[in-house]
């Protein structure tokens, strides 16, 4: 019996605030750049991968609302690959995750504004 299985998870921090838009047909198609480590040999430092996320529609709509730079985040989708013309019109290519699956690993970073007046919390005693 044939079977196929085409599944990312990946957790890691987001690199940058990531890029949400709108096809021509309305649809709502979010990117951004996750950065997970894997260990190398003993006594070296972790190694970075970067990997394109692209979420689409309702996920897309909540990527672009809750995620910013620096949040930790899992993801699982599907690995796919993408390919175009270059402006030297050399081929490019890229791999990307398109996810069906987000879920925040951290609570959202707490900003208040700097002319707020404090609140007790913040009272040394």
């Amino acid at each position: 019996m044939p079977f196929d299985l085409n599944r990312v998870e990946l957790i890691g921090r987001l690199g940058l605030d990531p890029e949400m838009r709108y096809t021509p047909g309305g649809k709502a198609v979010t990117t951004f750049r996750l950065a997970t480590n894997r260990r190398g040999q003993p006594e070296t430092e972790p190694q970075t991968d970067w990997h394109t996320i692209v979420c689409w529609e309702k996920l897309a709509e909540f990527a672009g609302e809750y995620l910013s730079k620096g949040r930790l985040v899992f993801i699982a989708g599907r690995l796919t690959y993408r390919s175009w013309e270059g402006r030297d019109g050399h081929p490019r290519w890229t791999a990307e995750v398109v996810a069906n699956e987000l879920i925040l690993l951290d609570r959202r970073p707490e900003t208040a504004p700097a002319d707020s007046p404090p609140s007790d919390d913040d009272v040394p005693f």
